[in-house]
Parts: structure tokens; C-alpha cells; sequence
């Protein structure tokens, strides 16, 4: 009981100087205390950039909208995560972990590395990476460095537990290996076989997540990977007409989809202290919703080797840009990162995102009448 009130007066302490230090520059305190990013090339901060045979965006046309330039990220500027960020009032970049010199980890850190997956064998061929396990991995360095400089474990999991925790991975395990000949898993796995085997190996990475402080986690699907401008040039015979997308592809991607709330729900029904929400990127990242708007729905922006992802190395991209909603030949612009961060942040049904969106993730109080909630709520 003493060593308890102990725990919550220095969290109180922590929090209270965080805030504090927000103030005296004028600026607002985030809504959480930290914010940690697992994912891929969607959520990639620049982690790549630190190994030495990896998928790198570390050049121009890369960052062209960026403060500070190419950084790694997959974007003309702001990706996905960092929209979220920003809409959680944090008012500066969260660290990327790279290979563990970071000091500023108190806000968060990315772990997101282009070409990851749930699976370690998946982007095995193409080069380095962060798998989810390598990340989960280097996010249990982070805190026990959290829980050093608090002063013991007791603190670090009341205020990791305040935090938010975002999970975007399984595009990798079928773009970089189920979708390709050099891997074996199409000919071993039919659509649902492999989806399972995801989902499985998903939720143990999700049960060591929590095992390591994490209560407030939002888990992405998967988006529309055959309206990618590179999987529409490389399969021109199975673009769908009306859809102008290889919709096999976006149908075995759907399988994982699918089964994927169910283990959020059984998720929440184990763990009566932590919520897993779902936010539904499929959905959110459809012509009738965070593409309208934009002229060009299946064009990169950057150019582009015919049937390649990069961008050209210093090649001069699109000027109107915030008309596009492809980058390169499978990563979003800024302006789509932020239509569709919103609506993951702030969703307009639950078929965006459910139980909770991330702003009221953030806002939940995670006490007895939080988890009966949670536990009878339909995923």
C-alpha cells in the first residue's frame, strides 16, 4: 500500500513537470504522455535509415514538404503516424528508436521500419528491417530505460499505461511475401490458411505488447493494396473495371481484415485493464471516403520506374500534390496521411474505427466500469 501511494505521488510528479514544461513555452500538453508507433513503410519515421542493406527513402524527391528534408518516411512530407501525433497535441517529431541511440524517449518512440512484417520471414529477401518482433524487442529496452529514470518498474507501468500504443503491420506479409513468386508461403497457404497463420502469430506480438506496460492500443488493418499504382501496373489483366484496382488482392487482404476485430474482442474480454481497438484502414481508405477529394486516386505523384515503388533519386515529382493520393508507386501524400489520420483519430461511425477511435482512446479512464463496457461491446 505504501510503496503504491509512492508509485502515484512520483507519476503525479513526472506528469505534472511534462505539463509544465509544455506551458512555459506557451504551448498546449499533449493528451497523453507518450505515444509509441509500431508498424511499416506507412509508419516508417526513418528507421531504415540506420541500417546498412535496407529499404531506404533517405533522398529527394523524399521530404520535399518536409522541414527538415528527406528523413526516411515515405511521403513528400508528414505520414501517417505523425498526423496522429500531432492531432494528440504533441508538438514536436516522436523519436525513431534507429538502433537505440535515442534520449527522448519519455514522449514515445516510432519503431516502424519500411518493409516489416508480423511474420520475420516476410521482406527477408528484399534487405534489412525492423520485424514486429525486432520492434517489440527494442521497445522492451525503451522501458526498462523509462522505468530507470522514474525509479522503478511500478511507476514506469502507471505511466506507460496512459499512453497510446498503434500497431500497423500485415501489409508487408502479403505485399513482400504471399504476393510474390520468390516466396513460398501462396503455394504452402490458402487466403484463409495464411490470414490465421497472421492472426496467431499477431496475437501473441499483441499479448507481449500488453505484458509490457501497453493499455490504450489501436490496431490498424490492412488498406486497399490492389488499388496501389504499382500493383495496378504490374497485374493489368486483373484490374478490376469498375473499381480500376486488382481486387484479388484486396480480397485476400480481407480475409486478415476480417478476422482480425475477433481477436481484438477476444483480446479485450482477457484483459479487463486494456482496451485493443480497431481502426478499420480498409474501410477508411476507400474512393467514398478519404479519397474524395483528390484527382488522382491511382497515379503516384513522384516519378516512378513503371511497376517499381520508389521514387526516381532527385526527380522532379507532381506540383499538386495535395490533388494525389499516391506519393509513389504505394505510399500515401501528406494530404491523404492527414484525410485519413482524422478520420482514425476523430471517426464518423464505428465502422471507421471500434470499440474507440484514438481521440477517445486517449480520454478513457481505464477503471471497472470501462472494462464492463469493453467487454460487452461489439467489435
Amino acid at each position: 500500500m505504501e510503496s503504491g501511494l509512492k508509485a502515484l505521488w512520483v507519476l503525479s510528479v513526472v506528469l505534472l513537470v511534462s505539463n509544465w514544461q509544455h506551458w512555459t513555452y506557451g504551448k498546449r500538453a499533449p493528451q497523453v504522455p507518450c505515444y509509441f508507433v509500431f508498424g511499416d513503410s506507412l509508419f516508417d519515421n526513418g528507421n531504415n535509415n540506420y541500417l546498412d542493406k535496407a529499404a531506404k527513402v533517405n533522398y529527394l524527391p523524399y521530404g520535399i514538404d518536409f522541414d527538415t528534408g528527406a528523413s526516411g518516411r515515405c511521403s513528400n512530407g508528414l505520414n501517417i503516424a505523425d498526423t496522429i501525433a500531432e492531432q494528440l497535441g504533441f508538438d514536436s517529431y516522436i523519436t525513431d528508436f534507429g538502433i537505440g541511440g535515442c534520449t527522448n524517449f519519455l514522449d514515445g518512440v516510432n519503431y516502424a521500419s519500411n518493409g516489416a512484417g508480423i511474420l520475420d520471414s516476410t521482406g527477408s529477401l528484399a534487405g534489412e528491417l525492423f520485424t514486429m518482433n525486432i520492434q517489440l524487442y527494442n521497445h522492451n529496452i525503451t522501458v526498462s530505460r523509462i522505468a530507470k529514470i522514474l525509479g522503478s518498474e511500478e511507476v514506469a507501468r502507471k505511466y506507460l499505461s496512459q499512453c497510446i500504443y498503434v500497431s500497423d503491420m500485415g501489409h508487408n506479409d502479403y505485399l513482400n511475401n504471399y504476393f510474390l513468386d520468390s516466396y513460398s508461403s501462396s503455394k504452402k497457404y490458402t487466403p484463409e490458411e495464411f490470414a490465421q497463420l497472421l492472426i496467431e502469430t499477431y496475437e501473441t506480438q499483441l499479448e507481449k505488447l500488453y505484458c509490457s506496460g501497453a493499455r490504450k492500443i489501436a490496431v490498424f488493418g490492412i488498406i486497399r493494396v490492389g488499388c496501389m499504382p504499382h500493383n495496378i501496373q504490374n497485374h493489368p489483366n486483373d484490374v478490376d473495371a469498375s473499381s480500376s484496382c486488382v481486387e484479388k488482392f484486396n480480397s485476400d487482404v480481407k480475409v486478415f481484415n476480417d478476422k482480425l476485430p475477433t481477436l481484438l474482442n477476444k483480446l479485450n474480454k482477457k484483459h479487463s485493464d486494456a482496451v485493443f481497438t480497431y481502426i478499420n484502414s480498409y474501410e477508411i481508405d476507400s474512393d467514398d471516403q478519404t479519397n474524395t477529394g483528390f484527382t488522382y486516386a491511382r497515379e503516384s505523384c513522384c516519378e516512378v520506374e513503371f511497376g517499381s515503388v520508389p521514387c526516381t533519386s532527385l526527380s522532379v515529382p507532381c506540383s499538386n500534390r495535395s490533388d494525389y493520393v499516391y506519393w509513389d508507386g504505394a505510399h500515401f501524400t501528406e494530404a491523404k496521411a492527414w484525410a485519413f489520420g482524422k478520420r482514425a483519430y476523430k471517426s464518423l461511425s464505428q465502422q471507421h474505427a471500434s470499440p474507440y477511435d484514438i481521440s477517445g482512446l486517449a480520454k478513457l479512464k481505464l477503471d471497472d466500469s470501462d472494462a464492463y463496457d469493453i467487454n460487452h461491446a461489439q467489435l
